[in-house]
């Protein structure tokens, strides 16, 4: 059987990056071949045309485009690390809709891929290219946003019908396919979390830091986390390793600008400490079972769920509360270890489904 997954493979984000990855790997687990479609948006591939500011606003234009500035050093590490992919032929909006036949089954895959804003309502990530109802699927996509607006749901009827499996990564896009048509969609879980710690130190390089660490992954400023990281280091004497650096007025410590997925994966695997605002970073923790402390926004539903199911909301660190006394106190993994094992297996079910069904 040949599958297919289409995502945002071609981003050098380490979410999108390793979730590709973790999804393709665990595909071809099942037994079955799989190719993420190697295709090229004409809007994603152009984020500074007019048309992406009239579309994203002015703040989201710009941001995006010092994202993009702060991402080029890491240019060679990423499309070393797409090596590890099995991709298809290089696609475009005209050849993608020659390819139905050559598939059993196609996956959107995990990430904001159905968010329309994003994308600018690009069907190819829809899988509009499809006809064949049956060969339709997804795992773990995400809208982006908690509700649909009214104008929006006739535009989404028809980007997204048709499909035989719909399986979302939140609850709000669950609740958004009820109103949409009716249909019972399944939560699934991260693809990260499909492949266990064996399998992701497999993929990890090691970074040459032999002495214990503070490691900060960091995607938004956040004054609280900098207090965080500074109450630890003066609580552990450790030194502090930071991808790709610290956003605030604090500079004792070692940046990684220039890492890749596998780089990105070891420092997770050889910290002692995690300080992180972010999904993956909080996941990856969990995997390796490193000590973490989230220090999230006051709206994050994302990452305070997934530590609420694990069964340890205590590391959560919001803006408004009291920093823990003791930030040395070590996590008791076995519980939580459990739990990721049935999380794992609840989201290897679904592909099973899917793969299974359509054989």
């Amino acid at each position: 059987m040949k599958t297919a997954t289409i995502t945002f493979h071609n981003t050098n984000n380490f979410g999108a990056a390793l979730q590709c990855y973790a999804l393709q790997q665990s595909l071809l687990a099942l037994g079955v071949e799989n190719e993420v479609l190697d295709y090229t948006s004409p809007y994603l591939n152009k984020p500074y045309k007019l048309s992406a500011l009239e579309e994203k606003g002015v703040i989201r234009y710009f941001l995006g485009m010092v994202y993009s500035l702060l991402r080029m050093p890491r240019n060679k590490a990423f499309r070393k690390f797409r090596r590890l992919l099995i991709l298809s032929k290089p696609l475009n909006k005209d050849t993608i809709k020659t390819i139905e036949n050559e598939y059993d089954l196609f996956i959107t895959g995990s990430d904001q891929v159905w968010n329309g804003s994003l994308v600018g309502y690009d069907d190819s990530y829809f899988l509009h290219f499809v006809k064949d109802g049956n060969k339709k699927g997804s795992y773990a996509a995400s809208f982006g946003f908690l509700k649909i607006e009214e104008e929006l749901k006739p535009k989404y009827r028809e980007l997204l019908q048709n499909y035989k499996y719909y399986n979302v990564r939140e609850t709000s896009g669950s609740d958004i396919l009820k109103d949409l048509f009716g249909v019972d969609a399944n939560v699934t879980v991260d693809p990260t979390l499909l492949i266990d710690k064996d399998s992701w130190s497999r993929a990890a390089n090691n970074v040459g830091i032999n002495e214990p660490y503070i490691l900060v992954y960091q995607i938004s400023p956040s004054g609280k986390l900098i207090e965080v990281v500074k109450q630890l280091t003066k609580q552990t004497g450790l030194k502090i390793v930071a991808v790709p650096f610290i956003m605030g007025c604090y500079f004792d410590y070692i940046p990684k600008p220039t890492l890749g997925p596998s780089e990105w994966v070891g420092l997770f695997q050889n910290a002692s400490y995690v300080v992180t605002d972010s999904f993956h970073g909080t996941a990856f923790s969990m995997i390796f079972n490193r000590n973490v402390w989230c220090c999230i926004p006051e709206n994050d539903s994302r990452i305070s769920s997934f530590l609420s199911i694990v069964g340890i909301p205590e590391r959560l660190i919001y803006p408004s509360t009291t920093i823990p006394e003791n930030l040395t106190e070590v996590i008791p993994f076995g519980q939580i270890n459990v739990k990721l094992g049935e999380i794992r297996e609840q989201g290897l079910a679904a592909l099973r489904t899917m793969v299974y069904e359509n054989k």
